[in-house]
């Protein structure tokens, strides 16, 4: 899609189920391959600042390394697509800007797969273990009470020095 297709069409919707997921490469070195990507787009033309604005969701699922246990897991997610483009960052310099004089829809779909994917891919990302050597995890309430009864042992020395 260009400038000229955008001022002819102000609203499109996309959807589509991407088959051709062997021509995809993410950047993130724990991904192997995507297995399923689809995406479900509202893109309007707003002509007073020459800007295309994108409204939607992005669905894909990963095969990735765990980058904990470095086992393969299944990694799905979705992302809510709200940015806007514009091909001259003279009008709209807020923006992303569209390189070239194309918006090439798969391409910008995987840039924000690419750039919402967690550096650390892991299948427990969101799970926070309880356990520890020697620290357990505690409310903020815990926290001021336990930083109030700790005695600074440098008084002490300084007591000393007073005494002689």
């Amino acid at each position: 899609m260009n400038k000229q297709y955008f001022e002819k069409q102000v609203h499109t919707e996309l959807t589509e189920i991407i088959n051709d997921l062997e021509s995809i490469k993410l950047n993130n070195i724990l991904v192997k391959k995507v297995k399923y990507l689809d995406y479900d787009i509202d893109v309007d033309w707003i002509s007073s600042i020459e800007t295309v604005a994108v409204n939607g969701i992005i669905n894909f699922t990963l095969d990735a390394i765990d980058s904990r246990t470095g086992e393969e897991f299944e990694y799905s997610d979705s992302i809510d697509w709200n940015d806007e483009y514009s091909f001259s960052d003279s009008i709209n310099d807020q923006a992303n800007i569209i390189v070239g004089e194309e918006f090439d829809v798969q391409n910008y779909v995987i840039e924000q797969i690419n750039i919402n994917l967690p550096f650390n891919l892991s299948n427990n990302s969101d799970i926070i273990k309880k356990t520890g050597f020697g620290w357990t995890i505690m409310s903020e309430e815990e926290f001021h009470q336990n930083e109030q009864n700790i005695v600074d042992h440098r008084w002490d020395k300084l007591n000393e020095f007073k005494k002689k």
